[in-house]
């Protein structure tokens, strides 16, 4: 095999891991997902579900959730401003 050619496998190698990471990752999520609309479905505070998927889910999924939903927890979700503490 070529010097390229070799070059081009081990690209395509080093892109078959990412793939495979990326998949996990989305299973992972997939997972989580699955086991919140069950929570919801068995009568769980939105709020608290909501809770769960910010401390569990990576933030752009997080963010592209609330962007489908209820505007009233879309305006909960931006992270609150560092205050200093009172002198």
């Amino acid at each position: 095999m070529s010097v390229s050619g070799e070059r081009l496998v081990a690209a395509l190698e080093a892109e078959i891991g990412k793939a495979s990471k990326l998949e996990h990752e989305l299973a992972r999520v997939r997972v989580l997902l699955r086991e919140q609309v069950t929570r919801l479905r068995v009568g769980a505070n939105p709020e608290l579900v909501m809770a769960t998927l910010r401390h569990s889910l990576p933030q752009a999924t997080v963010l592209a959730l609330v962007e489908r939903i209820d505007p009233v927890l879309s305006a909960n979700t931006e992270m609150p401003a560092h205050r200093p503490a009172p002198r």
